[in-house]
């Protein structure tokens, strides 16, 4: 009877740690990553402002970024800006390599471009897919820009606007908007301003995240294979000739 009991006891144990764990995967399933985006540009300074939101409202980090400051004492600017250090010497010489190409050098050539091609189309369907998921809550979008010249200032005003239109159509195709987005382009007549004002708020599922890198990590590992493959083949057919 006390070895039946504890053996319940264990059952009851571990019946409350799987139900306990497969809740706490239901919950990181469907719980949101919303991001908040405002970017700024006025008075020849640059502004961003990115804001994350997740685990149910529990977690917030905020970043401001200051990409450009103009100072108006000295006039200068300040820019951050990151050097990446060069591998390479001024006095390094180029090396010309002259190589014959067959017709078995064309055919791998254009096997390796079919391939490559397949490997873009696949990678496109699966990013579609995680895409189409993400949820635009919020997005304003508006652009103030003017010259002395008044029809100058109607040419900027036609091509800012025409931009924006195909962006959004672009957007529209590949995202969804649960309201409609606003956009405007004003033009201001003899007045030389440039400044606008971008403000978009998104979300999307950790669940369809973790698809989409499951999908991507398993693309990933047929590409490998099938290269490998072909570099096999490669070396095959040039070692029989």
């Amino acid at each position: 009877m006390e070895a039946s009991f504890v053996m319940e006891e264990v059952s009851t144990v571990l019946y409350v740690w799987i139900a306990a764990f497969l809740f706490l995967v239901i919950l990181l399933i469907f719980m949101k990553v919303t991001i908040s985006l405002d970017y700024s540009h006025a008075n020849d300074n640059d502004h961003i402002a990115v804001k994350i939101i997740t685990l149910y409202g529990i977690v917030r980090l905020k970043k401001d970024i200051p990409m450009v400051k103009v100072n108006t004492e000295d006039q200068t600017i300040d820019i951050r800006e990151k050097k990446m250090a060069s591998t390479k010497t001024p006095n390094q010489e180029k090396e010309t390599m002259h190589k014959k190409v067959g017709k078995r050098d064309v055919k791998e050539i254009l096997h390796q471009m079919e391939r490559i091609t397949k490997e873009i189309v696949d990678l496109n369907r699966i990013m579609r897919t995680f895409f189409i998921h993400i949820k635009i809550v919020s997005f304003h979008w508006s652009t103030w820009i003017g010259f002395h010249d008044a029809a100058l200032t109607g040419v900027a005003a036609g091509g800012v606007w025409s931009v924006k239109g195909a962006l959004l159509a672009f957007m529209q195709e590949h995202l969804t908007f649960k309201h409609k987005p606003v956009y405007e382009v004003i033009p201001a007549f003899q007045h030389n301003v440039s400044q606008t004002h971008f403000a978009c708020i998104a979300y999307f599922r950790i669940g369809h995240a973790m698809l989409a890198a499951i999908r991507l990590l398993v693309h990933w590992l047929k590409g490998r294979k099938a290269r490998k493959n072909a570099s096999l083949q490669a070396t095959k057919n040039e070692s029989s000739v």
